[in-house]
């Protein structure tokens, strides 16, 4: 090799250690750039929330879910209609068609759920049956976004899942009601959860770590999903009631009692009937040979098992709001004996004898698209009736007004309820005494007539008015602005309240 070659071989080696030496650093350059950008998109990727539904990746509105001080908000119609729900604004119980933003509800083939604003009580009802179930919440429904949030906790009891929050990795979970039945129906063999004798509640006892069980000689029990045994499979049926948690047993002699979801009994079974109507007071409707009455949960008795009928029939009153058709304003169980009414409040005082007609007015003279009405919520009163026709007395049984009106009745106005009363009083036209009914504006009324702090008037009973004591009360002082006369010309007419439904 000469000289020239030789200088034109360096020339080429040293070309050949730059161009590597470059190729290394663009490829540790990519390196780093490549690690940087798998770093960026896990952050980005671990930040963003994800929901599953039954282990599959779902896509969701970014503002279905909102954490506010460690706890999980939930759009309710947003999410619900992802399970699968029927979703509405309006209250249920109101029984009236309503667009107020302020209540909405979901509803699936077997239930209905509802919430407030700024409640802590939502309601459950199954479809096939008349009673509500409260939950207590730990954190009262929201307003966020101009939508209706709830806490986890309330979501998973309004659509039946389960939901799981993990804030590490911002991943939600959620398993279907559904789901769950699927996952242990293969791993119970003789749970009660999927063939014909399954129904909602058993299924919804999941939920809760619970299984229903039945045995080869068709008794059944309660399991807990780890195994164990809760309740002996030894009775004829067991029904779950997820308010309270408890479990209603029936024995081989068709007595039923209740066990709470640990397996301790609280009630003996030895009545033919029995459910809780009292969360708080864990007070318990019973009934043998067809006559009911009220127990605790120790077996003391309440109210004797001697009446035909313990509280009122609550879908006759759909739009007034009745929490408790059994306990009125948390005092007050309407009794009922031979088609006579009385009443007693819950520390088993009789507050009204047996000598009713009616609790509640469902007739009586009124006008078209009425309500019936039960209650008066913002005074608890309650509305009795007796020979056709009505009074009104508050919740410790006190007379607000006397047995002498043709009707109470409330009219749905601008999406609130307005209450009236009608009263027949005698009046002289020309030389002769006539008939003139009249309709009042029952709260204006009450605020001019009746109590001066009707809020507190079951607590300080010195506050009812000494003008509701006599039967001429009313044709001698509700008169003039107070009143409306259906036969008058409406330039007479100064209550304008009124003046709007005759």
């Amino acid at each position: 090799m000469n000289l020239i070659e030789n200088e034109e071989f360096n020339a080429k080696k040293t070309k050949t250690k730059k161009i590597m030496t470059i190729i290394i650093i663009l490829i540790i350059f990519l390196l780093i750039v490549s690690v940087i950008l798998l770093y960026m998109i896990y952050s980005i990727e671990r930040n963003t929330l994800k929901l599953t539904i039954d282990n599959k990746s779902t896509s969701f509105a970014s503002d279905m879910f909102v954490l506010e001080d460690d706890k999980l908000y939930v759009d309710i119609r947003g999410f619900a209609a992802l399970m699968g729900y029927e979703t509405y604004n309006g209250d249920y119980k109101s029984g009236r068609y309503s667009e107020e933003t302020s209540n909405c509800y979901i509803s699936s083939t077997n239930e209905i759920a509802s919430y407030s604003l700024n409640s802590n009580t939502m309601y459950k009802k199954a479809t096939t049956n008349e009673d509500y179930e409260y939950f207590d919440l730990d954190e009262p429904v929201k307003l966020i976004n101009n939508k209706l949030y709830v806490i986890e906790e309330g979501i998973e009891i309004g659509t039946n899942s389960k939901i799981q929050f993990n804030s590490n990795n911002n991943q939600i979970s959620v398993l279907s009601l559904q789901y769950v039945v699927n996952y242990y129906s293969s791993r119970f063999e003789n749970a009660v959860i999927t063939n014909s004798r399954a129904n909602f509640n058993s299924q919804k006892a999941l939920l809760y770590d619970l299984v229903i069980v039945r045995n080869t000689d068709g008794h059944y029990g309660v399991y807990g999903i780890d195994g164990r045994e809760i309740i002996g499979t030894k009775y004829t049926s067991i029904n779950f009631k997820e308010d309270s948690k408890e479990f209603t047993v029936t024995t081989d002699e068709g007595k039923m009692g209740i066990l709470s979801a640990n397996g301790v009994t609280k009630i003996e079974p030895n009545y033919t009937q029995i459910k809780q109507i009292s969360k708080e007071l864990n007070y318990y409707l019973v009934s043998n040979n067809n006559k009911y009455g009220v127990i605790n949960q120790n077996g003391n008795i309440i109210i004797h098992l001697e009446y035909d009928k313990i509280g009122i029939n609550e879908n006759d009153f759909n739009a007034n709001g009745i929490e408790n058709p059994y306990i009125l304003f948390d005092n007050c169980i309407p009794v009922m004996q031979n088609n006579i009414w009385g009443m007693f409040d819950v520390n088993s005082n009789q507050i009204l004898p047996l000598e009713y007609d009616e609790i509640g007015c469902i007739g009586g003279n009124r006008v078209n698209n009425s309500n019936n009405v039960l209650i008066i919520p913002q005074y608890e009163a309650i509305v009795i009736g007796k020979d056709g026709e009505y009074g009104i007395i508050n919740s410790s049984g006190r007379e607000y007004v006397p047995i002498m009106l043709d009707s109470v009745y409330s009219i749905t106005s601008a999406g609130e309820l307005k209450y009236y009363m009608t009263f027949t009083r005698q009046v002289e036209e020309n030389g002769q005494l006539v008939d003139r009914q009249e309709t009042y504006d029952l709260e204006q009324y009450f605020e001019e007539h009746v109590v001066e702090n009707t809020q507190n008037a079951h607590n300080n009973e010195n506050t009812v008015s000494n003008e509701v004591t006599e039967q001429n009360v009313i044709s001698n002082e509700v008169t003039g602005q107070n009143s409306v006369d259906t036969n008058a010309p409406t330039n007479n007419v100064t209550n304008n309240v009124a003046l709007n439904i005759v």
